[in-house]
């Protein structure tokens, strides 16, 4: 098993991994329902955010095959510190993978990464019903800081 950093030759599978983990999460809530083009639109913001200085792109490789993968996005947070953060904006694993440390090694990967950017907090964001998520992330120290709620809007 190999993590590494993405590269451009890896932007359409990891386009096809980020749209599974979309519609999945269409399925939590209506108002997560995703763009028909969501593929497109994810294989044009990943061409610019795999060699960017702004985030953090990484796959899990496993015998040549992608079969994980992970983008974390730089952002800062103006009123609070550390001002440096980043958010965890994706991360999939293939079905056939899941449970055997890979999502870890990904996570594990892009904190390494951001910390020789100088980046000292990262946020997961992901639909409150995911709870296989909330296990995931709290088993890795994270905690609940924040809550956001939706409503929609009626024409």
């Amino acid at each position: 098993m190999l993590i590494r950093k993405a590269r451009l030759d890896d932007v359409n599978i990891i386009a096809e991994m980020f749209e599974r983990m979309y519609a999945l999460n269409s399925e939590f809530d209506p108002l997560l329902q995703v763009h028909d083009d969501v593929e497109d639109r994810l294989k044009k913001s990943l061409d610019s955010d795999v060699n960017g200085n702004e985030s953090v792109v990484a796959v899990a490789e496993d015998e040549g095959k992608v079969i994980g993968a992970v983008r974390v996005r730089l952002q800062k947070r103006e009123y609070y510190v550390p001002e440096n953060m980043a958010v965890i904006e994706e991360i999939y694993v293939l079905p056939s993978y899941r449970r055997r440390g890979v999502g870890e090694m990904l996570l594990d990967f892009v904190i390494k990464e951001l910390s020789r950017k100088g980046v000292r907090s990262i946020i997961a964001r992901f639909p409150a019903k995911n709870i296989i998520a909330v296990s995931f992330y709290e088993k890795r120290g994270f905690r609940e800081i924040h809550y956001e709620y939706i409503k929609k809007i009626e024409s």
